[in-house]
């Protein structure tokens, strides 16, 4: 099994903080104290409900610009994660979309975020906003810029969902691209949000690499055991949500629910 440096369990659990639309996308509702106080309500149902981690991403800014936020957004997301920061000790993650690793790892190194998640980090691949090329030389040199080598752990994607590689390229191929490239974590997924991750795609990656290897979409209360017997850890969204929606709100009873599962489990 693949070590990990920033947790205590040996399968941790990571829940999902989905950012309300933020200012500049086509969503936003107009009001910033309601996006930081669900933020705010779903950072602490997740403390209370016993996850191993969190990472906040601006889910609900689709369609997503490529590479870049603005700086309203990225002022934003730095206020909910530097609260987020006060309010729990364990470890916390950020995810840009899409791919705006540079925004990652700024607002990692100064909220003291301990993880990243960069979607496209060696892979060229196509998504509904275009084409968008893999970051990991210049993410790897950015994070060194910063002093965030020992501080801030890149967790890659390899063949992240709601995209297709330009060119074809074997999962294994890819997470040992990856591994090479200096990432301190892989990230399976289904094709979409909410979609099982493939069994046979989490073992052939665990197969390839010696790394830790995440679930990162569809776990949830009926597969979580069988996936964690193979992934080293699961990124969990929709089954903490209001009717298991990654679009509703966390409620704590899902979670609880869920992590009295994962503990029956020896992690």
């Amino acid at each position: 099994m693949a070590k990990h440096s920033l947790f205590t369990t040996s399968k941790p659990v990571v829940g999902v903080v989905h950012l309300l639309p933020l200012p500049g996308s086509p969503g936003f509702g107009g009001d910033l104290d309601l996006i930081r106080e669900k933020a705010w309500g779903e950072v602490q149902a997740l403390r209370q409900g016993g996850v191993d981690g969190i990472i906040i991403e601006n889910f609900h800014d689709f369609p997503f610009c490529k590479l870049e936020i603005t700086r309203e957004q990225l002022s934003l997301m730095a206020s909910i994660i530097s609260s987020a920061r006060k309010e729990v000790n364990i470890p916390l993650g950020v995810n840009v979309h899409f791919n705006d690793w540079k925004s990652e790892i700024a607002l990692a190194y100064s909220c003291n975020a301990q993880f990243v998640r960069i979607e496209v980090f060696v892979d060229t691949v196509v998504t509904a906003s275009g084409i968008v090329e893999p970051c990991c030389a210049e993410a790897t040199r950015y994070r060194k810029l910063l002093g965030g080598e020992h501080l801030i752990e890149i967790w890659a994607d390899v063949h992240p969902k709601y995209s297709r590689n330009l060119l074809p390229t074997s999962l294994q191929a890819s997470a040992k691209m990856a591994s090479d490239a200096l990432a301190d974590a892989i990230i399976v997924t289904g094709e979409t949000t909410g979609v099982e991750t493939p069994y046979a795609d989490l073992q052939e990656v665990k197969d390839a690499v010696n790394l830790p290897v995440f679930a990162g979409s569809g776990t949830n209360i009926e597969n979580v055991s069988k996936t964690l017997a193979i992934a080293d850890g699961v990124i969990v969204g929709s089954a903490f949500k209001d009717g298991k929606s990654a679009g509703n709100g966390v409620l704590l009873a899902n979670v609880l629910e869920f992590m009295e599962v994962v503990r029956r489990n020896d992690r």
